[in-house]
């Protein structure tokens, strides 16, 4: 770890690779001695634009940063609504509207009645229903979109200033992406608490410093983050990883174990790491929060997700993590800048839970492009001599104006941008996928006899029948399977698989109806069809709906 965080004194220091901006060699400023004055054409026009505040003006680098993330956003905001979790969050969010209470046990599932929830997305699923019920799916889209495209331009942009270079910027945004589509393209909480784990990483992979006004925005937005998505704990990890890296930094340099201990910066961070943690706490169920995140993953249910499976060689995903881990090595080999501990830790932290589970990837892959972005970039620059610094542009405010103008086209040929210029909103049947089941659900709406009890449906499917479909039809599971008894779990990726004892299954929770997916339960279709207590209601190229004759 020594030899990652300390300075790299043999390697060759460019003004590539500098922190401070050098002057471009060759040119020099001489002023005329006493009270001589420049030359007419020499002198500095004045520009109205010089008057203009400079948070008014923007870059040519930002715009890149903008072209980059715009692109995101218009490619995710087109992208169908498949048939995950996120109907179930707009059922929890249907449920907190009607009731006006967040509800402390599992309010869907019958089987899961009294059992205890800590809902750290409630805000989220409530801000996910109102946008459904005010402009519907469209808004779905584009709101979650333009989470993802956030977090893509904060990523992005932090590699940009870090190396001063527009190509570090870009270089790290791909990286990122390339990494983590798969999640960006799921419509979820944890969009929310990624856009807000990449703010902190702005913070936390540089030098420690802010103002009076950190140690209230910061506790503010982790007070907000904990009622967005329990993903709060990654961002304390980055301040708490960012003040030992700081430790670390000014123990290497110093050598001085009392010049460590009294780094004002490092107690600075700290501090502000005590506030955010107590700010969490600003939720309905209090200090329930980190019991309840921490264990997450540990229990049973979840382990049967492919998305909390360790990432394997033999994956796609897996495949482009090993990429990334090779590629940050090199990165970090050739690259003649400082290389900060709190970089390295992080890097290594989160590398060791994306390897552990799939969904990990979410956090590693802001840090992996980053850290690649910046030092390949350098690196590179060192190895050819001849290539100069080149800073991003001088702020101005015709790029600002460049790109409020981009913006507006991006937003504009949107699905959800068209819906509000132009009234046109999208047939529900064109936002959807393919794989949800609209017919089945319509057949359902229309169907007078739902029979009494449970019923049988695919998990990945239950959330869209319970917000489509009729109110009387109680499926057994949803995709929430952490808040499902581990035995009706059990029971059901059992009845899935059609076993010999499914008719038994089907007794034992009294499901009298089975909607069941053609694609991925055939032998389970293929043993109800040869039932002669059931009889098949409907079908269609996706999926079969089977009735009890004789309900139990």
């Amino acid at each position: 770890m020594s030899a990652l965080c300390r300075s790299t004194e043999n390697k060759p220091t460019m003004s590539a690779t500098l922190e401070e901006s050098a002057p471009i060699a060759g040119v020099q400023e001489s002023l005329p001695e006493g009270n001589a004055t420049v030359p007419a054409p020499f002198e500095r026009p004045t520009i109205v634009a010089d008057s203009v505040p400079r948070w008014l003006k923007a870059s040519a680098g930002m715009t890149w940063m903008l072209v980059l993330s715009g692109s995101l956003l218009v490619y995710l905001a087109g992208r169908p609504l498949w048939p995950t979790d996120l109907w179930d969050h707009l059922n929890y969010g249907a449920r907190i509207l009607q009731t006006g209470t967040v509800p402390d046990t599992e309010p869907l599932m019958a089987v899961s009645a009294g059992v205890r929830m800590v809902n750290t997305a409630w805000l989220s699923q409530l801000g996910m229903e109102l946008l459904n019920r005010r402009w519907g799916l469209t808004a779905l889209q584009f709101s979650a979109a333009l989470l993802a495209a956030g977090s893509l331009f904060l990523v992005s942009r932090l590699a940009m200033l870090r190396g001063q270079s527009v190509v570090a910027g870009v270089l790290a945004g791909l990286v990122y992406v390339r990494l983590n589509l798969h999640e960006l393209q799921v419509i979820r909480p944890q969009l929310a608490g990624l856009l807000l784990y990449c703010a902190v990483l702005n913070y936390g992979l540089q030098p420690l410093r802010g103002g009076r006004w950190q140690f209230l925005i910061w506790p503010v937005l982790f007070g907000l983050w904990a009622n967005l998505h329990g993903s709060f704990v990654l961002g304390l990890l980055v301040l708490a990883v960012s003040v030992a890296g700081r430790f670390g930094d000014v123990l290497f340099r110093s050598r001085s174990l009392p010049v460590t201990l009294g780094d004002a910066e490092a107690w600075r961070g700290l501090l502000l790491l005590q506030l955010c943690a107590v700010a969490v706490l600003a939720n309905p169920a209090g200090l329930l929060v980190y019991p309840e995140v921490l264990q997450f993953s540990a229990n049973p249910n979840v382990e049967s997700m492919f998305e909390w499976a360790p990432l394997t060689l033999r994956s796609v995903q897996g495949q482009w993590y090993a990429a990334a881990v090779l590629l940050t090595m090199l990165a970090l080999k050739i690259t003649p800048r400082r290389i900060r501990c709190g970089e390295v830790l992080l890097l290594v932290l989160t590398g060791a839970l994306a390897a552990w589970s799939v969904r990990m990837l979410n956090w590693f892959a802001p840090v992996a492009g980053v850290v690649a972005g910046v030092h390949l970039v350098a690196g590179v620059r060192g190895l050819r001599a001849r290539v100069q610094v080149q800073d991003p542009s001088e702020p101005a405010v015709i790029w600002s104006l460049a790109n409020a103008g981009l913006l507006w086209i991006i937003v504009a040929i949107t699905p959800f941008g068209t819906q509000l210029l132009r009234g046109v909103v999208p047939e529900e049947s064109r936002l959807l996928s393919p794989a949800t089941p609209i017919r089945t659900v319509e057949f359902l709406r229309g169907y007078q006899a739902i029979p009494r009890g449970l019923a049988f449906v695919p998990a990945e499917w239950s959330g869209y029948v319970m917000n489509r479909g009729p109110q009387s039809l109680r499926p057994l599971v949803n995709l929430h399977v952490h808040l499902m008894p581990e035995e009706v779990w059990k029971d059901y990726l059992r009845l899935i698989r059609g076993p010999a004892d499914w008719q038994t299954l089907m007794d034992e929770y009294g499901m009298n109806m089975a909607i069941v997916n053609k694609a991925e339960q055939p032998v389970l279709v293929k043993k109800i069809r040869e039932s002669a207590d059931w009889k098949a209601e409907y079908e269609d190229r996706q999926g079969i709906v089977f009735v009890r004759k004789r309900p139990v």
